[in-house]
């Protein structure tokens, strides 16, 4: 068959979709122009449809092309837009995509934000020196003790510089002090600041007090002094024969038994210590008790004052045989054996059983409420068995009329001048 009578097998085209061989450049070129229309749409473009009419944005970088979907036939058809200028598009979204730059701060304030941070850095660095200083293996080093230099002239004065230089603490004399043999203290609180402490030792002959005391001027002294420091103690140093004349019971005017009844008075009225010494080294050792105390004596008041605002009803003590009770009421048991192992002949075994038989002092003091006389309330506790040991070698006894009768006694009493020792 030849070539021309064969038959072409022709398909239809549809709206010139279908391109013959020669007219391909043309198609491509249209394709290029289609791409070049979607790039010049704009990036801010709203589509308002009236019913069911959904965008799809086709992002790449800062281009956007943007096809809509027809409700009725369910395709996607590209929506053509008027050329915009496309220069000024980027600048606006640009404008919005770029962060918002912080305002960069003025040298001044600048300079005021360090300065600020260097406060800050200054106060923490005073309040951990002033912590230290008050340290209790520290407190000493930033003490210093002031002597009178009238002190020299005594024996003791060697013994008491001695022992302030065992210890970290600093000694100074001073030549003009206003109250004669005294020693006071001084506490730096910084490099160039130091503060007194209101505390003044005086040591004194015992001849000189028995001179103030027969002149009748000791209580006027004592409130002169007490001018100039408001907390005083006396060291009065004397011999082992006039301590002993003062301790003796031999009555007579102006004797050492009425020196003492005047010292006694000046304590009781002017709120002074005192207290007699014939060692001059008990001297030195006094000084230095004292500087330590004095020294430490911040520290002690701020633990106080941490343990005072920490605790809710009952202060907690460190001394020996505390009980510690908690909100709950544990301890209270062992608490209340502990205040009955206070009476005399009253051991750990009579005050539990005293706590077995009524377990409160409420159910002992109901007890003794409901006694119909006073001999019976003293002898209420008496046939109360109380066990000692353990095994084949326990034995028991009664707590016996005695201690029943002080137990009554110090519970029921309401004059405040009853003595136990005399029941």
């Amino acid at each position: 068959m030849a070539a021309d009578d064969s038959p072409i097998n022709e398909t239809p085209c549809k709206d010139n979709d279908c391109l013959s061989a020669s007219d391909e450049p043309e198609f491509f070129q249209q394709v290029i122009q289609r791409q070049k229309r979607k790039k010049l749409l704009s990036p801010k473009i709203a589509i308002h449809q009236r019913d069911h009419v959904q965008e799809v944005v086709q992002t790449n970088k800062n281009n956007f092309s943007i096809l809509v979907e027809d409700p009725e036939l369910h395709t996607l058809i590209p929506r053509s837009e008027p050329s915009i200028n496309t220069a000024m598009n980027n600048e606006e979204a640009t404008e919005k995509i770029e962060p918002k730059r912080k305002k960069r701060s003025t040298k001044e304030e600048i300079e005021e934000r360090k300065r600020e941070e260097k406060a800050r850095k200054d106060a923490k660095k005073r309040l951990a020196e002033e912590l230290k200083r008050l340290s209790p293996k520290e407190c000493m080093k930033y003490i210093t003790v002031q002597i009178d230099i009238n002190l020299l002239n005594y024996e003791y004065s060697k013994q008491i510089i001695s022992e302030i230089e065992s210890t970290d603490a600093k000694y100074k004399i001073n030549s003009n002090s206003t109250v004669l043999n005294s020693i006071t203290w001084s506490r730096h609180i910084s490099d160039n600041i130091s503060e007194d402490e209101n505390f003044m030792l005086l040591i004194w002959e015992f001849d000189y007090v028995k001179n103030l005391i027969t002149s009748y001027e000791l209580l006027n002294k004592i409130n002169y002094i007490k001018l100039y420091k408001t907390q005083l103690s006396i060291i009065i140093y004397s011999t082992a024969d006039q301590l002993k004349k003062t301790k003796s019971k031999r009555n007579g005017k102006n004797s050492e038994t009425d020196m003492l009844n005047n010292l006694e008075q000046m304590m009781l009225s002017c709120q002074v210590s005192f207290r007699f010494i014939e060692n001059k080294n008990d001297i030195g050792l006094a000084v230095l008790y004292l500087t330590k105390s004095i020294a430490q004596k911040p520290y002690k008041l701020n633990k106080y004052k941490e343990e005072q605002d920490g605790c809710d009803w009952y202060a907690s003590g460190h001394t020996k045989n505390c009980v510690t009770v908690d909100k709950n009421g544990t301890g209270l048991t062992q608490l209340w054996r502990q205040m009955l192992s206070q009476f005399p002949l009253c051991g750990l075994e009579t005050s539990e059983a005293i706590a077995t038989a009524y377990e409160s002092p409420i159910a002992l003091l109901d007890a003794y409420d409901n006694c119909s006389s006073r001999l019976e309330g003293e002898t209420l506790l008496q046939d109360i068995p109380v066990r000692r040991g353990f095994g084949p070698l326990a034995s028991n006894r009664r707590i016996g009329p005695e201690l029943s009768k002080k137990i009554y006694t110090f519970f029921t009493d309401n004059t405040g001048c009853t003595t136990l020792s005399q029941e």
